[in-house]
């Protein structure tokens, strides 16, 4: 920010305060109620909080926009004079696919926060905090309790960080194929991989994200799911993402009228911090397969803040 005050004479007060109102705005934590979600546990200390069971089969659910970061209070009730949890897991989904567990450590009964209920049995324990970052865009994310018979209970609060804005790569080498939605006729460009043809890029030291939008191909004779996988390449080390394609009915392929387009996934990298330029490539891993793609990576900050300052 002071780059930007020092650089940024031109801009009127009142843009100046705006860009700090939603830089504050922005800071801000939220307390998130699920979505869905089995049942509430009231609990009381310097404040009162309203906390989430937890359950091995039925789910407590968030929905979330991204960027941000979401931190999970976890709890377990005491009972029978007990004075420490026994470890257990946190398990989540994200988007009904990526399937996490972090494990919960043992904690001592609480000191400062009791249930508002005299009717519970027991004492709540201290809480555990645990951070889970949420990529860019809509996300819905699933929680469960894994591998305990104790009682646990969650509460959620919620930090959207900036948006994050992007520059489209290119892959010249790339054969290019037209897309178009259906109802809108809005077209995009993507450039095809397979095994043998990669998406080659090069990123520098002030690239820490990279975004890849993935239609798989399907043919008119594909009736089932199309599972892809995609790997990111950088010199001998390489990444694999699995995902589950579904046929889409919103948009056509212009340029291959006999492959129909998959539905749209996106997939959010994070990528080393190296000096320099760093080389990448992005490619299929099974043989007879092909799919559509878009890259991105994310632009840097300073340069964000300086092309603000210009206008």
């Amino acid at each position: 920010m002071i780059k930007l005050i020092n650089i940024s004479k031109k801009i009127s007060g009142l843009s100046l305060l705006v860009l700090l109102s939603s830089s504050l705005y922005a800071q801000k934590k939220k307390e998130v109620k699920p979505k869905k979600f089995v049942s509430t546990v009231h609990m009381s200390g310097s404040s009162d909080f309203v906390y989430f069971a937890l359950s091995e089969k039925s789910k407590t659910t968030v929905e979330l926009v991204g960027p941000g970061k979401l931190t999970v209070y976890n709890r377990v009730r005491l009972e029978d004079n007990k004075r420490v949890s026994l470890p257990y897991y946190l398990k989540y989904t994200l988007d009904k696919k990526k399937v996490s567990t972090k494990k919960i450590g043992p904690k001592a009964v609480s000191k400062k926060i009791f249930y508002k209920s005299k009717k519970l049995v027991g004492k709540p324990s201290k809480a555990d905090k645990e951070i889970i970052n949420i990529p860019p865009g809509k996300h819905t994310i699933s929680f469960y309790k894994y591998k305990t018979k104790q009682k646990a209970h969650v509460r959620f609060e919620y930090l959207q960080t900036e948006k994050q804005q992007w520059q489209e790569l290119v892959g010249s080498e790339l054969k290019k194929v037209t897309l178009q939605y259906l109802a809108t006729k809005k077209k995009n460009s993507y450039a095809r991989i397979n095994n043998n043809e990669a998406f080659r890029f090069s990123t520098t030291e002030d690239n820490t994200k990279v975004r890849v939008y993935l239609r798989a191909d399907f043919t008119y004779k594909m009736h089932t799911d199309n599972v892809i996988r995609l790997v990111l390449k950088s010199g001998s080390e390489t990444k694999t993402y699995k995902l589950t394609c579904k046929k889409s009915k919103k948009v056509e392929n212009l340029t291959d009228r006999k492959l129909i387009p998959g539905k749209l996934e996106k997939i959010y990298i994070d990528i080393p911090l190296k000096k320099g330029n760093n080389q990448y490539e992005l490619f299929l891993k099974d043989d007879e397969k092909s799919a559509l793609v878009r890259v991105f990576v994310n632009k840097p900050k300073e340069e964000i803040s300086l092309k603000t300052a210009s206008k």
